[in-house]
């Protein structure tokens, strides 16, 4: 308890520390501020109606922040600009030209970041109108005039906007990822009243069963996230008392970190959206009769559940090519003078850690996809009768939780070392 104690000192008496989390702190308010000023023409109820029954709605609310319930100006949130960046992180890999620039280093990824931005101008848009006309063709809403539709949507584009902001400003000045932090925190919201209607209907022995299982969720996505292999270095320029300086590469079991599940949950609501848009429509028959069979297949647990597991586990493999480069760590390792032993610098050092990298990946990509479906799996066989938040909300709510105490970690490091220059 005494060193849980000093660390929160050292914390609190750490001036670039304390100025970024009360600067998290702030936007944390700014955002919930946000999320709590109605936007014109959707009352909060029709959107409760319209995502009733459906695993949609917890989708879409997952990835907007958790204020998509509120109908408030930050309603749709983060959700375009999670798309779009999964359109620039796909097209990376079938356009020469982004993979490109991608390779020009800081300012190559400022201008993807810039680029990223312009697009999700015109998909927030694009989302306003899906909602408002989701809504009015189901006769949710009654129908806005030119200038009020034109408000709403202006209003709803601009929130998105802000909060896109929010979760750059986090990454750059407080604590936290970002997008995923902004997430986090809308998750954050919900468990209260979760745990509140939960709890009032489950006898004692159901609250236990529901707290243990709980309880080894998030122990094991803490144990498997912060799993590591290290692969020993030895620099033949650094030498030491007895021979050449042993050093190593930690390769972690889940590398890809909390991204793929975010990408998920926003690839798999997208299709369900334009759905509830074409079912309120005035379409053909045929057209009506197969998007109703796509929304049910959509729905049905089992392949909700394995389309989610495949997807995380899609995404896990794309997104470590992207963060884990390793023909770029294979070429410093060579000019710093250093090898992996019985492995040859250059190329066969590059193959021997991708080699590596996706041999945890498989394991790690398994694990995230498994406890992303696993509460589901639990209530669906009657193990529990509920769940605080889902297996994607729990992964995104420990692996934020284990992010923020790294960069804090970190930070106390630092300053420990400036202490001695």
């Amino acid at each position: 308890m005494n060193k849980y104690i000093e660390v929160f000192r050292r914390i609190l008496r750490t001036e670039e520390i304390r100025k970024k989390i009360i600067f998290s702190l702030t936007i944390l308010l700014a955002y919930r501020f946000l999320a709590a000023i109605p936007v014109v023409g959707i009352p909060a109820d029709a959107i409760k109606l319209l995502f009733e029954g459906s695993s949609f709605g917890d989708l879409l609310s997952t990835v907007s922040g958790g204020v998509l319930e509120t109908a408030s100006i930050a309603a749709i949130g983060l959700s375009p600009y999670i798309n779009a960046s999964i359109i620039f992180q796909l097209l990376g890999s079938v356009i020469p030209k982004i993979e490109e620039i991608k390779k020009e280093g800081p300012e190559g990824r400022r201008r993807i970041s810039m680029y990223t931005r312009l697009l999700t101008v015109p998909l927030a848009i694009m989302q306003s109108f899906v909602i408002y006309s989701t809504l009015r063709g189901f006769g949710l809403i009654g129908q806005l005039e030119p200038l009020h539709l034109m408000v709403m949507v202006a209003t709803l584009t601009a929130g998105s906007i802000l909060v896109m902001w929010f979760a750059e400003l986090t990454s750059e000045s407080g604590v936290g990822g970002g997008s995923s932090y902004l997430i986090f925190l809308g998750i954050i919201a919900g468990i209260p009243g979760t745990l509140r209607s939960n709890f009032t209907i489950m006898d004692p022995l159901q609250k236990i069963v529901f707290i243990v299982i709980t309880l080894l969720l998030i122990i094991s996505v803490v144990y498997i996230t912060e799993a590591q292999r290290r692969v020993k270095v030895q620099y033949s320029r650094r030498v030491r008392a007895g021979g050449a300086m042993d050093s190593y590469i930690p390769i972690k079991l889940v590398q890809f970190g909390v991204m793929p599940v975010i990408f998920a949950v926003s690839l798999l609501s997208f299709p369900q959206l334009i759905g509830k848009f074409i079912l309120s429509r005035d379409m053909s028959d045929g057209i009506i009769d197969f998007t109703t069979k796509a929304m049910n297949l959509l729905d049905n647990p089992y392949f909700n559940n394995t389309f989610t597991f495949l997807l995380i586990v899609g995404f896990a493999f794309f997104y470590l090519t992207v963060v884990f480069k390793t023909d770029d760590l294979a070429e410093n390792l060579q000019k710093q003078g250093g090898f992996i032993p019985g492995i040859r610098p250059g190329k066969n050092t590059s193959e021997y850690l991708r080699k590596v990298a996706f041999r945890l990946a498989s394991v790690g990509a398994l694990f995230l996809g498994l406890i992303s479906i696993l509460p589901n799996i639990f209530i669906s066989i009657g193990l529990m009768t509920a769940a605080v938040i889902t297996g994607t909300g729990l992964l995104i709510m420990v692996n934020v939780v284990l992010d923020i105490r790294r960069q804090v970690a970190s930070m106390i490091v630092v300053r420990d070392y400036d202490r001695y220059l």
